[in-house]
């Protein structure tokens, strides 16, 4: 038996929202269900009620320019994978939702679904975080619009609280970012990752964003660091000195804090060597 719970499919979000919060904190929200039905199987979560929202044509909608993007909360991941101007505008989101999980998984699993799990292993996160993607929810008090910065507080934790359903994922207006996203893993094809890292260079202002995840609790978002060295390798090692002093990994069932430590500055130069001049000077 999967679990014992009372299944719910909802005619409206509003609703859905009146049934979480009677269900006080004992409620899930059913989108993809890739992650959700699998730690109910599992007995990690065991919930009263599981609220399906697949059926809401206002959150399988998605619409994608340079001017910015809205990706609604039931979308498969495929679908955005597929539409050629979504690989164009965001081509490192892309790289990045094309490496979680299986073609077939891909066609349940939501963006929505993979930030709300909250995994600090997260493909969609990093790169979401340095694209300072908006997570838009509503609830029993409204509509509430979080910055993907404030969205993450734990394993497994978010700042949704108990009667909110994520509606979508915003993308703003940055045609002008040069993006990219690196991947290690301990087998090919699909896996978890052991690390991710997102980078976003900004050639008018001159910036790097980077974000790593996989290292700590949750995914990590550093400062802006400025570009401003015409050496390379100096320039390399100044972002590899901020990394490691922003970040300390951590050891678990994939892989040991010694393990990451080696691998993350190649990560890091590797993202730097396709984002930056020269791989690295302004």
């Amino acid at each position: 038996m999967l679990g014992n719970f009372e299944y719910k499919r909802i005619r409206s979000i509003e609703e859905g929202c009146l049934c979480l919060a009677e269900a006080a904190g004992k409620g899930a929200v059913l989108a993809g269900g890739t992650d959700l039905l699998v730690e109910i199987r599992n007995g990690l979560k065991s919930p009263d009620i599981l609220i399906d929202c697949k059926g809401l044509d206002a959150l399988n909608a998605f619409h994608v320019s340079q001017s910015g993007s809205s990706i609604g909360a039931s979308v498969p991941l495929n679908r955005l994978i597929e539409h050629r101007g979504f690989h164009t505008i965001y081509p490192a989101l892309a790289d990045a939702l094309i490496s979680i999980g299986t073609y077939q998984l891909r066609n349940r699993a939501t963006l929505a679904g993979n930030i709300c799990n909250a995994s600090p292993a997260a493909d969609s996160a990093p790169i979401l975080l340095v694209l300072n993607a908006v997570v838009d929810v509503i609830g029993i008090e409204g509509v509430r619009a979080i910055s993907i910065r404030d969205f993450f507080t734990g394993v497994k934790k978010t700042t949704l609280k108990p009667d909110e359903i994520v509606t979508g994922i915003r993308l703003p207006e940055r045609s002008d970012l040069r993006t990219a996203f690196k991947k290690q893993q301990r087998i090919r094809g699909h896996d978890l990752a052991i690390i991710n890292v997102a980078g976003a260079y900004s050639p008018d202002e001159k910036t790097l964003r980077l974000a790593i995840g996989s290292c700590a609790p949750t995914p990590v978002l550093l400062d802006p660091i400025e570009v401003d060295s015409k050496d390379a390798d100096a320039f390399a090692s100044h972002v590899i000195e901020i990394v490691r002093s922003s970040v300390s990994p951590i050891s678990d069932v994939r892989a040991s804090a010694s393990y990451r430590s080696a691998v993350l500055p190649i990560l890091v130069k590797r993202i730097l060597h396709e984002l930056l001049p020269a791989g690295g000077g302004a």
